[in-house]
């Protein structure tokens, strides 16, 4: 293994949800942030400011680009977007919350906890076509820094794809990494080694305080 670091990734989802006081299958549904959403940014980017950050990536829907813009604001770093690096696209069920989906498409939300790895809703993707759509850009990404350090905030979605894709998880079991609204990814890359340093990460684990320090192992 190559002992020399090279690019290190931050890697976030969006803050939370407009419609996020039920479920929502959102995937390409373009809603945007709740206050607190903003506000889980606004954190963010003040215990990041002296973070080394060379560029900050996000999908093209609002909800990440905006997490993004507030992220990069104390860097003056301009969010860079790409449509790959959108959530899972769920079809019909779009923009629907999960009593809407239960009551629309009996018994399509057990199929789909059962078979996570090849279910696809009516016009949607499967979390495989969701992978070999985001991998590619995600290690397009990587290749542009050696060396640097940069930040990515994408979707819970796509985050498990990343994660699960770098630790050889399979598809069906990505439900078992953690992604709350906001959470953080540390990704260090040792060459093309990565090895992933934390998962879901809140602010007061990313912080060098000595107080709110955590162990990464």
């Amino acid at each position: 293994m190559n002992e020399n670091p090279s690019c290190r990734v931050y890697l976030f989802r969006h803050g939370e949800t407009a419609n996020s006081k039920e479920v929502h299958f959102n995937g390409h549904f373009d809603v945007g942030l709740s206050v607190n959403g903003e506000d889980q940014f606004k954190e963010w980017a003040q215990v990041l400011k002296d973070e080394p950050f060379k560029a900050i990536y996000s999908s093209d829907l609002e909800r990440t680009r905006l997490s993004a813009r507030l992220l990069g604001e104390p860097h003056q770093l301009e969010p860079v977007s790409f449509p790959e690096l959108r959530e899972l696209c769920f079809g019909v069920w779009e923009g629907l919350s999960v009593t809407e989906v239960e009551k629309k498409f009996p018994q399509q939300l057990e199929k789909r906890m059962k078979n996570i790895e090849a279910f696809q809703v009516e016009g949607g993707e499967t979390f495989e076509q969701l992978k070999e759509r985001v991998v590619p850009r995600f290690e397009e990404i990587i290749a542009y820094h050696p060396n640097e350090q940069i930040a990515l905030v994408c979707h819970g979605g796509v985050n498990r794809v990343i994660l699960s894709h770098l630790l050889e998880v399979p598809i069906k079991r990505i439900f078992r990494i953690k992604q709350d609204y906001a959470a953080l990814n540390i990704i260090q890359y040792y060459g093309d080694e990565p090895v992933v340093e934390l998962v879901g990460g809140a602010t007061h684990q990313a912080t060098g305080a000595q107080d709110k320090k955590i162990a990464i192992q």
